[in-house]
């Protein structure tokens, strides 16, 4: 049987920033093939930069928090309701509610394919016990709810794979790793497209005087993210180095249990060491006025971010765990510390810092491995050809 692709594909998520931000490259691809797209998640302000890419978005109510079971039922059957409604051929799910619900309405309504991706396997499998690992043990078990119930388990690094699929485990045969995630637009993140005026304008608007090296941290504002240990960092390093700004981009996320309380910003912000810029909508002129990039997380999928200072060439310290390691070469495009280790860290800002040959060394090899792996359109080829393989294959039984 000649391979086809399906007539509609819906991309399913908790919200509609993810939808966009993460994903749009999937969905103009898949536009651009011809297909009918649906996006469905919670609704909000990025429901016009969807529907602008040729998409047709589908309002579905959920709450990313909520253990009401009544609530969450109802969220599931109404998930099942739109799935009957527009008929997809083959639907997306990303984020933990959208996989699990996700994959038991589709099977409800009759969708013939479905994926499920796993962008990061989050709070609950980050180090600890008590409640989160009673969580990580019951997302364990809905995760392989999920796996039984899809065609395909995207997974963006091979550590998330063995932690959620032992080698014995059934479902191995159904996962598919893509380390880039969604890619992204290696022509928007260059830095020849961001002209010095524009990265310029976006320092003044953030109070930035370029005078001195910026080493600059964008994530939300997780714990888990190792926000406490850059902000040790950046004292110790302007011990030496006043004139150095270091930036921490990012709002907290107060739907997850490590978020980064306001007290604590407040009191880094006081303490001077630190400049709290929230939300910085434009990421290539922030990466573009950065000399250092860090991210001294403790868990990770794939950080985005990181993708994106190396393809704006530009020097990463982060740490030494799974997902990081995918992006960053110690040593070719940049410096991995160990985890929880602010003296480390520090230093390793320091090391890059003092050299501005080895900041344009380690940048070009990071252009280099985003040209290489991350190119958004390529990873979202990968995306199109795989839905045609599971379309072709589900139309054959």
């Amino acid at each position: 049987m000649t391979e086809q692709l399906p007539p509609s594909v819906a991309i399913v998520s908790n919200s509609d920033d993810s939808l966009y931000r993460f994903h749009n490259p999937i969905m103009k691809a898949l536009v651009h093939a011809g297909l009918k797209v649906y996006a469905v998640s919670p609704p909000g302000p990025f429901v016009p930069d969807i529907e602008a890419l040729g998409v047709e978005f589908v309002p579905w109510a959920l709450s990313r928090r909520s253990l009401n079971p009544f609530t969450e039922l109802v969220s599931l059957a109404r998930l099942a309701r739109i799935y009957r409604h527009i008929s997809p051929g083959v639907v997306q799910h990303f984020t933990v509610k959208p996989n699990v619900y996700g994959a038991i309405a589709a099977r409800l309504a009759g969708v013939p394919v479905v994926f499920s991706g796993v962008q990061g396997l989050g709070y609950a499998f980050g180090d600890g016990g008590g409640s989160r690992a009673a969580l990580r043990l019951f997302l364990s078990a809905l995760y392989k709810l999920t796996a039984m119930l899809s065609d395909r388990f995207v997974l963006l690094n091979s550590h998330d794979l063995e932690r959620l699929f032992t080698a014995g485990s059934m479902f191995r045969h159904k996962a598919m790793v893509v380390p880039g995630g969604a890619g992204v637009d290696l022509r928007e993140f260059s830095a020849d497209a961001v002209a010095e005026d524009r990265a310029r304008a976006l320092r003044e608007s953030l109070g930035i005087d370029r005078e001195g090296p910026i080493v600059t941290m964008a994530s939300r504002l997780l714990y888990d993210k190792g926000v406490v240990e850059y902000v040790e960092a950046a004292g110790a390093v302007r011990e030496s180095r006043a004139d150095t700004v270091f930036v921490l981009a990012g709002s907290p996320d107060l739907e997850n249990p490590a978020s980064v309380n306001f007290e604590d910003l407040e009191a880094w912000q006081e303490g001077g060491n630190i400049r709290v810029v929230g939300h910085v909508p434009d990421m290539p002129a922030l990466l573009a006025a950065s000399d250092v990039v860090a991210l001294p997380s403790y868990s990770e999928g794939i950080p985005r971010v990181l993708i994106e200072a190396a393809a704006m060439s530009r020097p990463i310290v982060s740490t030494t765990i799974p997902g990081v390691a995918e992006i960053v070469e110690d040593g070719v495009n940049g410096i991995l510390v160990a985890p929880r280790d602010a003296g480390a860290l520090a230093g390793a800002i320091e090391a890059l810092l003092d050299s501005p040959g080895l900041r344009a060394e380690y940048g070009a090899a990071g252009r280099l491995k985003a040209e290489r792996e991350y190119d958004d359109r390529e990873v979202a080829r990968r995306y199109v050809e795989e839905y045609r393989k599971a379309w072709t294959l589900a139309r054959s039984r």
